[in-house]
């Protein structure tokens, strides 16, 4: 978990330098558990979502310095 993105692919990839590809997906995290809410998205009610993220394009993600 992380605050932004580019900063979650960049913290998976530093984990398991020997995966290929991830998924990114914005939720929230409270008392150790890890929640993604969904609604309509019709009226933007849809969590971001970044899928097959390679360590290539995880630089390309929105948000943090690295």
């Amino acid at each position: 978990m992380a605050t932004t993105p580019k900063d979650a692919a960049i913290k998976f990839f530093t984990m398991y330098p020997t995966k290929r590809k991830c998924d990114v997906i914005a939720g929230e995290s409270n008392n150790g558990f890890f929640t993604v809410t969904y609604g309509r998205a019709s009226v933007g009610e849809w969590p971001q979502f970044y899928k097959a993220v390679t360590k290539k394009t995880a630089n390309a993600l929105p948000g943090g310095d690295a």
